[in-house]
C-alpha cells in the first residue's frame, strides 16, 4: 500500500515540504509506504499548469495526497483516491480586487478541486471558515487537521542577551508585515535575522532606519533550527496566515514569541505568546520592549510555550492523516487495512 505526496515545484517554497516530510517519517515508523513527487513546473500561466496536469496524470499510487498550493492537481487524479490539504486562502484574499485573477483561482485552485477530491482538509478552523465564505457549501466537507512541528525542534535553553538580543523573523512576503516590524525596532539595540528574500524597498528601509540585520535564504531545515536556537525572540506579526507554524517551532525550542492578535495565530499561540495588533507599530515596539526587559514575563511565556507545543506534534497530525488513508483504502481497495 503506497501513499503518494504531491509537492509544489522546487523553488516555490519549503515549509509545506518540510511539514509533510516529517509526517512521512512518522508514518514510516508505523509501516506505511510513502513516496513523493514534485511538479516539474512552477504554476505560471496556462502552459505550465497544463504541463503539470499531464505529469500528474502519469503518476501511480494507491492514495494521492496533494499537500498544498497546487490544488488544481486534483483535476488530473482519481477523485475517489485523492486527498487535498489546503493551507490558506491567500490566493483569493490577495486577488480580491482583481476580478479575472480571482475568478481563475476560485474555479481552478479552490472550487473544482474541493468538489473533486474525495477528502479535503484544512490546517485550521480559520482556513475552513474562509473556504466556506469564498466557495460556499461545497467547503462544508472540509476536515480540520492542524499542523504539527517537526521533532527536530527540541528544547534548547540559552541565556537571554539583554544587551543586543537577536530577533528571528521567518518569512519576508508582504503579509509577513516586516516593514512595520522594521519601523517598530528602529532605535532598539537588537539584531534582526530575516529568513527569506529581501525586496529592494525593504533593504532600503533597513538601511535608512539603521537596523542591524542578517539575511538568510534557501536554508535547510537544520540551518533553520540553528537560527531558532541562536535567537532570543521570534517575531511573527503577520497580517494574514493560514496557521502559523513558526509559533510552535519557537515554543518547542524554548524561545519567546511575539505574534499577531488575529486568527488563527492567537488560537495556535493560546497563552504562550505576546499578542499585538499587527498594524499598530507602537504596539509591536512596546511588545518587543517588554519581552526584552521583563524577565519574569518572558520566562512565563517560554514555559507556557513548551506546554503549548505538546498540543501540536507531528505524531498527532500523522495519526489523523493515517485514519484518512485507511478510510480511502477500506472503500476502494480489496486488500485489508494496512495498519
Amino acid at each position: 500500500m503506497t501513499v503518494l505526496y504531491l509537492f509544489r515545484s522546487p523553488g516555490t517554497g519549503q515549509s509545506i515540504e518540510y511539514l509533510f516530510d516529517s509526517i512521512r517519517d512518522e508514518l514510516a515508523v508505523h509501516g506505511l509506504r510513502t513516496k513523493a513527487a514534485y511538479l516539474p513546473h512552477i504554476s505560471r500561466g496556462l502552459r505550465t499548469v497544463w504541463q503539470n496536469l499531464r505529469f500528474v496524470k502519469s503518476l501511480s499510487a494507491d492514495v494521492f495526497h496533494i499537500t498544498g498550493d497546487v490544488h488544481y492537481a486534483a483535476l488530473a487524479l482519481p477523485a475517489s483516491r485523492t486527498i487535498l490539504t489546503i493551507h490558506d486562502c491567500f490566493l483569493l484574499e490577495h486577488n480580491r480586487h482583481r476580478p479575472l485573477r480571482y475568478a481563475v483561482f476560485w474555479l481552478f485552485w479552490y472550487y473544482l478541486p474541493i468538489c473533486r477530491a474525495r477528502i479535503v482538509t484544512a490546517v485550521s478552523a480559520t482556513t475552513k471558515q474562509e473556504l466556506i465564505r469564498h466557495v460556499g457549501r461545497v467547503a462544508q466537507k472540509v476536515q480540520v487537521i492542524p499542523n504539527g512541528y517537526a521533532p527536530v525542534f527540541m528544547q534548547n535553553d540559552k541565556p537571554f542577551c539583554h544587551r543586543q538580543p537577536t530577533l528571528l523573523q521567518l518569512g519576508t512576503a508582504a503579509h509577513k508585515n516586516v516593514s512595520r516590524l522594521v519601523r517598530a525596532i528602529e532605535g532598539v539595540a537588537c539584531t534582526l535575522f530575516l529568513v527569506g528574500p529581501l525586496s529592494a524597498d525593504l533593504v532600503w528601509e533597513l538601511d535608512q532606519r539603521k537596523i542591524r540585520y542578517r539575511n538568510y535564504v534557501d536554508l535547510s531545515r537544520e540551518e533553520v533550527v540553528r537560527l531558532y536556537v541562536g535567537c532570543d525572540i521570534v517575531t511573527f506579526v503577520s497580517t494574514y496566515e493560514g496557521f502559523g507554524l513558526p509559533i510552535l517551532e519557537a515554543n518547542a525550542v524554548g524561545r519567546v514569541v511575539l505574534t499577531s492578535d488575529r486568527s488563527p495565530m492567537r488560537e495556535v499561540a493560546a497563552n504562550a505568546a505576546h499578542l499585538v495588533d499587527p498594524v499598530d507599530t507602537d504596539a509591536i515596539r512596546q511588545g518587543i520592549g517588554r519581552l526584552i526587559r521583563d524577565d519574569r514575563y518572558r520566562q512565563e511565556l517560554i514555559e507556557k510555550g513548551l506546554q503549548n507545543a505538546r498540543r501540536f506534534t507531528i505524531a498527532m497530525a500523522a495519526q489523523r492523516y493515517r485514519k484518512l488513508y485507511n478510510n480511502v483504502c477500506s472503500v476502494h481497495l480489496s486488500t485489508p487495512s494496512f495498519l
